[in-house]
């Protein structure tokens, strides 16, 4: 055999060598990832036997989809008051709305806003009974506290963001800075990257790593914050972030080349911006509660409808944001596929379902231990 048909030989050998070792790293991440899918559907048959959605959770009070609406005759207004996820911003633009265009007055409510912000837990609070209802910025705060080792009879019962509004967020630097980016991540893009990621919110990367076969000595995972600086500065690659927010911080800084990384779309989703109920009051006087529904459904609509006159109202409600109509309008844009599974989903309804998975993923990533499914 001469060198030249020997060198021929030795690369198809080595061709065919490392092709089949590609192949049985990819049959290996493959087994991985079925076994991770068979493991959650378990945890998820368990949660549906044991601790169903339908426990804390109701679509009952929400309106009938397409009811007119009709101003009551009102002899008394029955004072209430709701406790928001965060500071007063653009976030509650719904609840602003329903004030404003007087929804809440009209089924004789007289409703007061009630601020969060760190250290404010209004879940936490309304089992206390110093709110009447609360908005939870995460759904899952719900059965956290039902199944809580000091548990308190809250319920769910409508939720505003039908998806989870984490990210994980950078620039594309393919893209100039000016430009908007349509580059899509996928799960492996983050392989020998930096990311940071808030406090508790460690099992997001578990997460990722276990589904999306994600090495974990391959991605650093730093300590992040609220700002997207980091990314600016070069000292991180992404952060973990809500879409309606720090998008808007690298826009005002000229960065329109951000490019985000929707948990949501990956398997991991949940609801947002859910408002909450003392279960006595479920059973007590659900017609305040349906009353309350209604005109915040109102004000959704209303936001959908007419989203410059909702940053208006936003901006004169949203006292501790100090917003200006345009992030207001922005902000709109950024969560509008959030606030719907589609055309022909009714505003605010909830799924046993995706209540369902979530609490299995809290689950399996253990952010919650329940004895009967581990």
């Amino acid at each position: 055999m001469d060198m030249v048909t020997f060198l021929k030989v030795f690369k198809t050998f080595l061709f065919l060598g490392m092709s089949t070792i590609i192949i049985s790293f990819t049959s290996l991440s493959d087994a991985r990832a079925a076994g991770a899918d068979a493991r959650h559907k378990q945890i998820v048959k368990c949660v549906e036997n044991n601790y169903p959605a339908r426990t804390y959770m109701t679509n009952h009070l929400l309106p009938w989809p397409n009811t007119p609406w009709v101003k009551m005759d009102c002899k008394k207004k029955d004072k209430i008051r709701v406790g928001m996820p965060w500071v007063l911003n653009d976030e509650e633009a719904p609840w602003y709305n329903a004030i404003e265009k007087g929804f809440y007055s009209d089924v004789c409510l007289d409703v007061e806003l009630v601020g969060g912000g760190p250290g404010k837990n209004h879940v936490m609070t309304l089992a206390g009974g110093a709110v009447d209802i609360a908005v939870s910025a995460a759904g899952s705060r719900v059965f956290s506290l039902v199944y809580s080792k000091t548990p308190a009879k809250v319920v769910a019962i409508g939720a505003f963001l039908k998806h989870m509004p984490y990210v994980w967020l950078g620039l594309d630097h393919d893209t100039p800075k000016n430009q908007r980016s349509n580059k899509k991540l996928k799960p492996r893009d983050f392989i020998g990257k930096r990311i940071g990621i808030q406090g508790g919110d460690d099992y997001l990367f578990d997460y990722m790593a276990n589904k999306h076969n994600i090495p974990k000595d391959k991605v650093e995972i730093m300590a992040g914050g609220f700002t997207p600086d980091p990314v600016l500065v070069g000292s991180m690659d992404y952060i973990g972030a809500w879409i309606v927010n720090q998008p808007r911080l690298l826009e005002e800084k000229g960065y329109m080349n951000w490019v985000a990384f929707p948990f949501s779309d990956w398997g991991l989703d949940g609801y947002s911006d859910v408002s909450v109920a003392r279960q006595e009051t479920v059973d007590n006087n659900p017609d305040m509660l349906k009353r309350y529904l209604a005109a915040t459904h109102q004000g959704l609509k209303f936001l959908l409808e007419n989203p410059d006159e909702s940053a208006e109202i936003a901006v004169k409600y949203g006292v501790d944001a100090q917003l200006t109509k345009k992030q207001a309008l922005r902000r709109f844009e950024l969560q509008e596929a959030l606030v719907s599974d589609g055309p022909n989903e009714i505003l605010m309804e909830m799924k046993d379902e995706r209540w369902n998975d979530t609490l299995a993923n809290f689950i399996e990533y253990k952010q919650i231990e329940l004895k009967n499914c581990k």
